[in-house]
């Protein structure tokens, strides 16, 4: 019969139960090609990620115990790795500031102050500023302990007890003034984050999320007004995401939300609200542009998986590293012309990369399961399989796996719950680009049809754009 085309998926939305579907895409995304290409869709692997540099490490014992925070100014790159603080300049030469006592959450933010910003940072109740490679404890009696910090107009924006907000002096951290401070009024709910954003200050807490703007009245009051609230809260401080123009965070019903005016437009699906809903860890938000793809990234992670948002597109995929139940990176910041994002769980930090197909000389193991290809109410019987994608990739290394890479592909008759013995389609040495991609009687499938599911391993430059197959209808 005519070849059947099948459609690649364009992104992670398995339903409830897998008999329903269990499309997904790990360690790759849909890219969309549009009317000018073989396909509207192709599907590439993530970009690699190569060591940059790696920073001292020690101290925290659960979490993100690697890069836990980071931040950028014109002179200095600043890390918190474990409990260690480390400022890195332009050159690449590392200075310790400071090894904290604790091990709770870290914040950073600085403000205007010329020619050396202010840098905040705030963990366990104690607010300290950086001011190159130096650093001191704020001792003013007028701010109670901190919660997290942010920065707008030069204000640092310290969240504490009982609701409220206090603000520093303008492009000033140490000066605190005991009324300098206001409160989210919308519900006497738990004040979690106020965020500097584009234009007004936002206020998280769990239950609503308020939209402060400065607009002092000439008085030398705390200048910040309230014009606009919501019931919709925040799930955790550290779910919220800063990424240019765009605010997203995880809000308190369980949905991945994103700034829409004043308000928050509900991002995710019912895929990755089932896995928000089964995090039993801190569940942490941080976002990046990958200049060598044009593809912006919102990610959460936690210790058991890390979903990630392509604001290109509206899309969703998941990440995970080799032999870890997450993926290894955690917080990403914009230095010096790179993309650098820390590891999860060491010191190292990484510069993104297109080119690179490895993580920190690890390998990338890409995976696509498409939407279910079925003839229900009727069986069918795959005589065939061919596979579009990029031929001719072998690097010419001296890993086999590299030299003549493999596109494996397995399926399943129960939606994906269970997979056969994988079968392996060479992708071709380097130059072979006229290969073609095909694999022969794969099975008889009854009406819940057949799940497909593609990988490759190999450190190679990794593209799907098409699938087709050869398939005879049974009786029902």
């Amino acid at each position: 019969m005519p070849l059947v085309p099948v459609s690649i998926a364009t992104q992670t939305n398995n339903a409830r139960f897998k008999m329903e579907g269990s499309a997904r895409l790990l360690n790759c995304y849909a890219e969309q090609t549009g009317d000018d290409a073989k396909a509207p869709w192709t599907v590439y692997a993530n970009s690699g990620l190569d060591v940059w540099t790696t920073v001292p490490s020690t101290g925290t014992a659960s979490g993100v115990t690697g890069v836990r925070a980071m931040l950028a100014t014109d002179d200095y790159l600043y890390v918190v790795a474990g409990r260690n603080v480390t400022a890195i300049s332009r050159l690449g030469v590392q200075t310790a500031i400071i090894t904290l006592p604790g091990d709770g959450d870290v914040y950073l933010a600085s403000n205007r102050r010329s020619p050396t910003p202010e840098v905040a940072l705030v963990s366990d109740g104690v607010g300290r500023i950086i001011t190159g490679t130096s650093i001191a404890t704020i001792t003013d009696a007028d701010l109670p302990p901190p919660v997290s910090v942010s920065v707008l107009d030069g204000y640092f924006l310290f969240p504490t007890t009982f609701d409220r907000v206090f603000i520093s002096g303008e492009d000033n951290g140490t000066a605190i003034a005991p009324l300098d401070f206001g409160r989210a009024q919308r519900q006497p709910d738990n004040t979690l984050f106020a965020l500097g954003g584009e234009r007004d200050a936002m206020i998280f807490g769990e239950r609503t999320v308020e939209w402060w703007a400065n607009s002092p009245d000439g008085s030398g009051g705390f200048p910040f007004v309230p014009i606009s609230s919501i019931n919709l809260g925040c799930a955790g401080a550290k779910t919220v995401v800063q990424l240019d123009r765009a605010v997203a965070w995880i809000a308190n019903d369980g949905t991945a939300r994103i700034q829409d005016g004043y308000s928050g437009r509900r991002i995710s699906t019912h895929a990755q609200e089932r896995m928000i809903s089964s995090a039993t860890t801190t569940i942490y938000g941080y976002g990046w542009n990958d200049t060598t793809t044009g593809h912006a990234w919102l990610a959460w992670t936690c210790d058991s998986w890390t979903i990630s948002y392509n604001m290109r597109t509206g899309l969703w995929s998941e990440r995970k590293s080799f032999q870890r139940s997450n993926w290894r990176g955690a917080n990403a910041v914009r230095w010096m012309g790179m993309t650098l994002i820390g590891d999860y769980q060491t010191g190292a930090i990484y510069r993104v990369d297109r080119d690179v197909a490895t993580e920190g000389g690890e390998p990338i193991i890409m995976e696509m399961i498409p939407p279910v290809v079925h003839s229900a109410p009727y069986g069918m019987r795959i005589n065939a399989l061919f596979v579009d994608a990029v031929t001719g990739v072998g690097t010419g290394g001296s890993l086999e796996e590299n030299a003549n890479p493999v596109l494996m592909v397995s399926t399943s008759n129960d939606g994906g719950q269970t997979f056969g013995a994988e079968r392996r389609i060479e992708l071709g040495v380097a130059g072979d680009r006229l290969r073609r991609l095909k694999t022969y009687r794969l099975g008889m499938f009854g009406p819940n049809g057949c799940t497909l599911r593609l990988a490759c391993s190999a450190s190679v430059a990794r593209a799907i754009s098409g699938l087709n197959i050869d398939a005879d209808r049974l009786a029902a």
